[in-house]
This record gives structure tokens, sequence and C-alpha cells, in this order.
């Protein structure tokens, strides 16, 4: 770390440059006078503070950071600053810097509040910093939560806690995820929330470069993976009246979630829908959510004692559909080669499948591809789940892929694919065959009918569940299978 006077200094380059630099560092020094902000440089990067903040008065807030990019790599702080400005104040400016001295064309700054970043973003992107030269300001994803992987899985989130705050400092909350086998245990890995994303960078700059060792355990640490879809705005958050709640068990039925909320908060739930560990419940309006958000967040709650995890939930933004949308589209151009090959007959009537070379199937990408079309027919046919499985054959070498088909915790089929040489192969082979069983030529009108079937049965399929569970089971074993054979 160096002095506000070394900092500036480092600018200089040699002697063809002298003048400029000195200008430049003049520039620097007179707005550091007037503002009274703090420039440091370290690990790479140059931070201009303002004195509030540098004297701990004031936190960083949390999503209120722009990424600045395109930026001319003589562009500094003096240039930055006053233009950064016109939108509102400015708490902390992060430059890149390369060991010349020069900037390495991005910087982030960081606001007051997120929605002055927001108003940042519309404002200066593609704000022409120079004739001819145009910026790109887009909101920073702040990332304050890091991934550790390989963790005792015998740990509870108290002695993680108190193991991790002796060698970290700034950790907030530690996210772990009970197995969904056996409660007791936890999946391997849990994920450290900060206080801020400096504080996140600290710990994994600290853990990085050598092994990180818990309990005996070698530990993986790394920033965990942001969550998909658009940053959500503050004032749109505040409207959502649904609540996310996961680490629920498998086995769990969504009527028992929705009597376990009701009986404990005593507000209505508009309506419920639970998808494998967690569940989605939406409220009439705001004001009942946040009473229910209040009373299972209190310490001693069935939510606390049951190991949930409960937040607001996130509203799916335009980008998250195209999103999905472009994910189909990739999948589908991908595996062109392996994909079903759909041929229209003169009459545009009838469709035939064709498999595709088994020596291509070992490709990544197209045996996800495969599994993720198949999991697409079946939702939008079926309404229900595919879950993918792969069984190491003992007597010849080799895998089998098995695909269940499962509707609200009720198995509707089972299949199991031919012994493939690896795990890839099977699970992509099996996808393919049990695609061309539902989505066949010689199939296609009993699918059709299938379809029918179910929607105009569910009033009375969900009378047999309630009735029994057995009859539920075989009814939809004896339809799939008449379907398929």
């Amino acid at each position: 770390m160096c002095s506000s006077w070394d900092c500036v200094s480092m600018t200089m380059s040699n002697d063809g440059e002298l003048v400029g630099e000195c200008r430049r560092t003049m520039r620097l020094l007179e707005m550091l006078r007037r503002t009274h902000y703090e420039l440091v440089q370290e690990n790479g990067q140059r931070r201009l503070t303002a004195p509030e903040v540098a004297r701990g008065e004031r936190q960083r807030g949390k999503g209120a950071e722009v990424f600045l990019g395109r930026l001319p790599r003589d562009c500094y702080e003096d240039e930055l600053m006053p233009l950064l400005e016109q939108v509102g104040r400015l708490l902390e400016l992060r430059l890149m810097l390369d060991f010349s001295g020069s900037t390495r064309g991005y910087a982030f700054a960081l606001y007051e509040e997120p929605r002055i970043a927001r108003e940042a973003c519309e404002r200066l992107d593609g704000h022409e910093i120079r004739p001819g030269h145009r910026i790109g300001v887009v909101k920073s994803m702040d990332n304050c939560r890091l991934f550790f992987g390989g963790v005792p899985k015998t740990k509870t989130k108290s002695e993680f806690m108190e193991e991790l705050t002796k060698i970290l400092d700034g950790i907030t909350d530690i996210y772990l995820y009970p197995s969904a086998y056996d409660r007791n245990l936890n999946r391997g890995f849990i994920f450290v929330e900060f206080q801020d994303h400096r504080a996140a960078a600290m710990a994994r700059r600290k853990l990085i470069p050598g092994k990180v060792m818990l309990w005996d355990h070698e530990i993986a640490v790394d920033w965990a993976d942001p969550e998909p879809g658009d940053p959500i705005d503050e004032d749109i958050m505040q409207t959502v009246t649904a609540l996310f709640v996961r680490n629920l068990t498998l086995d769990m039925p969504q009527q028992k979630v929705r009597e376990i909320f009701y009986r404990h908060t005593n507000v209505p739930i508009l309506k419920l829908k639970k998808i494998n560990h967690f569940a989605f419940i939406h409220y009439e309006n705001r004001e009942a959510a946040q009473t229910v958000m209040d009373i299972m967040q209190y310490p001693g709650s069935i939510v606390e004692e049951q190991g949930w995890e409960i937040r607001w939930a996130k509203p799916i933004g335009a980008s998250k559909i195209l999103e999905r949308q472009r994910y189909i589209r990739e999948a589908v151009a991908n595996s062109n080669v392996q994909k079903i090959e759909i041929s229209r007959s003169k009459q545009g009537k009838k469709r035939c499948i064709k498999a595709i070379e088994k020596t291509q199937l070992e490709d990544d990408n197209v045996y996800l591809a495969q599994m993720k079309i198949l999991q697409n027919f079946v939702q939008e046919n079926f309404d229900a789940i595919c879950t993918f499985d792969c069984i190491q054959v003992q007597d010849v070498p080799g895998y089998i892929g098995k695909i269940i088909i499962h509707k609200d915790e009720i198995i509707m089929f089972e299949f199991q694919g031919e012994p493939m040489a690896s795990k890839h192969k099977a699970l992509s082979a099996t996808s393919l065959k049990m695609y061309q069983y539902l989505n066949g030529a010689n199939h296609g009108t009993y699918n059709i009918l299938a379809c029918v079937i179910l929607k105009a049965f569910d009033y009375f399929v969900l009378y047999l569940y309630v009735e029994s569970k057995a009859i539920f089971t075989k009814y939809f074993y004896i339809r799939i299978n008449s379907i398929l054979t």
C-alpha cells in the first residue's frame, strides 16, 4: 500500500511523457485537496474513497456498484470522477492498473444507493467520454458469497461459523444444505456470505494461495456462481408477494408445506408450488407475505428448527425468459448431428426420427442437450419431471442409463437403456430412446390422446391419490405403458 502522493507519482512512465504525467499528477493532487478523498493503491488497483467511508463512518452498500468498460488507457480519476458525480455522490472508484501504471481499460464505481447506480447505467452507458470513444456502463455483480467445497458432512452451521470466524473477517451468514437422504448430514459444501464484496475478495485472496484445511479436510474455495437472471431493482423487490423456501425434504407433500405455514402464521396462502426440495408460496398482498416472513425468521421458528432457508422470491425478468429460449436454441443447434432428425414427407404429415452416430455421443454438450430436450417434452406434454441416473453394470463393463418420470412425488414411468461404454453415452442413448418412444411417428397419436386423458382426469386421479397412493401409481403405470407398447 502506498500514500496518495506515491500513488499519483506512479503514473509517471518515462521522460518523453514527463510533461503530460506531471500535469495529470497536479490535477489528481488538486482533486484530492478539493474533495478530501483518499487515494491508495494495492493489489493491482487504485481506490479513490470518500472520506466518510475511509473513516469507517459509512458502510459500502450492496447493489450500488457499476462497472465501467472500454475506458481509454490514459483515462484516470481526474477525468472519471467529474463524469460519475453528474449522477450522484461517489463513495468509491476502483481503477484497475497494469504494472506500467496504465489503466486496464475498466473500473468500478460505487454510489450511495442502488437507485443512483441504475440511473448511472441509463445515463452514462454509451457516453462519448472523448471524441469517437464511447464507454460502457452496466451494473456490477457485486458478489459477496464464496463457495467452500469438500467440507466435512457431519459438521453443523454453528460449527462452521465458529471455525471460519477464527480465520476470516466480515462473515454475515453461512448457507448449509442438508442431505436429501439424511438430514443429519450436509451435502459436502457450504456458501459463506460476507458483509460486502471487498470482505469476500480479501477472504478469497487469503485462502486461495495454498491448501485450505478444515478438520483435516482439504477444502476448495472459489467465488459462488451468481444467481441467474437480471439483478432485481429494490423498488421492484418491494412489491413481491411470494416467498421462496428451500431445504425441504424431498418426500414432504405440497399439502404438508401449506399446512405447516398456515398453522404457524395463520395467514391464508393464495398459491403454493413445491418442486423437489424447495417451494414458492404466494400471498394476497405484500403485507401478508411480510407478516409470514417476520414470523418465520423469528428465533426458534419452525424454519430455524428444520434448517430451512426462506427469502423473497425473485420475479423472472424478460432477459431470463430470453435466456431460456437461447439455451434451448443452443442445445438444439449443438446437437444437430446427434439430435432426432425430423423429415417431412411431401404430404407434410409423416415424420421420420433417426438415431445419430453412436461414436459422437461422448460430447458433453450432446448428452446434456438430449436430456434437456426430453425434460422440456415431458414437462410440456405431461406436466411431469424427469430424473436421470446411471448404473454401473457389474457383469459387463459399462453403464446403463435410467430415467424416471414422476409427478407430485408419484412415479409415472421408469425406463432403463442398454449397456454403454461410458456414463455420458448411456444417458444420451437412453434419453434419445425415451424421446423416440414418447414422440415417435408410431406413437404420436397415442401421445396426444394420453395428454388429453391426463388433463381430463386430473381431478379424478387426484381423488384416487387421496384414496389410495397405490391405485394412483398403478393407474399411471398402466396408462404410460399402454402408450409406449
